[in-house]
């Protein structure tokens, strides 16, 4: 009897482990904010989506970064890997020309993290270079995106200080988040008004990242 259970316990804890299922409006959310280890499928939005979708999606996969000297191997690779992706978010929000260059030169000197490992100051470095870029460049083409991303990290970051017991600094972040996002849900483009919708919803930095 003990024997046969085991499988079925097994397959219990195999279930348990497993990420909950992300919606449609989820996916969305997390491809804009941290573009890996996501499925898009056009057909689940919304036809007043759609038309930007394809056209991010499109600039999305044909980005093609022009950074030198790139490790194949050991740490340098796996920063190198993060580089790119985050060039590829940036360069995709904009049909302007300037966005690939523009998307390079702002990664440059971010120098983002390849890991958070769960701490407020990778997500929090990102969302303060978000908000001073934005402040300097009003006009630029990732002004659309950045309040939703500046958004999305500060409640990582918040979520960070949480973690480390720090509730001062976890509420300061929170209210930038509240800040951002407030731009964010008036952005005019319709897809950074939809997943800045969603993250108000799931109040959380949760996604593949996490």
């Amino acid at each position: 009897m003990l024997r046969s259970l085991v499988p079925l316990l097994l397959l219990s804890l195999s279930l348990a482990a497993q990420p909950p299922h992300r919606t449609p409006s989820e996916d969305l959310l997390y491809f804009l904010v941290f573009g890996n280890d996501v499925h898009i499928h056009q057909a689940d939005y919304p036809p007043a989506l759609r038309t930007e979708l394809s056209a991010h999606l499109r600039r999305f996969n044909a980005y093609r970064s022009k950074r030198t000297g790139i490790a194949k191997t050991g740490v340098w690779s796996m920063v190198h890997t993060t580089y790119i992706l985050y060039e590829r978010r940036l360069a995709a929000v904009s049909a302007s020309p300037e966005a690939p260059a523009l998307a390079l030169a702002y990664v440059d000197e971010l120098s983002p993290c390849y890991e958070w490992e769960g701490y407020h100051d990778c997500p929090e470095s990102e969302a303060v270079f978000a908000t001073k870029y934005q402040a300097d460049h009003p006009d630029g083409p990732f002004s659309a995106y950045l309040p939703l991303l500046a958004a999305h990290r500060w409640i990582c970051a918040a979520e960070g200080y949480d973690y480390e017991k720090q509730p001062v600094e976890a509420a300061r972040c929170r209210k930038q988040h509240g800040e951002a996002l407030a731009i964010a849900l008036n952005s005019p483009a319709p897809l950074i008004r939809s997943a800045a919708q969603t993250l108000k919803t799931l109040g959380a930095c949760r996604g593949p990242s996490r």
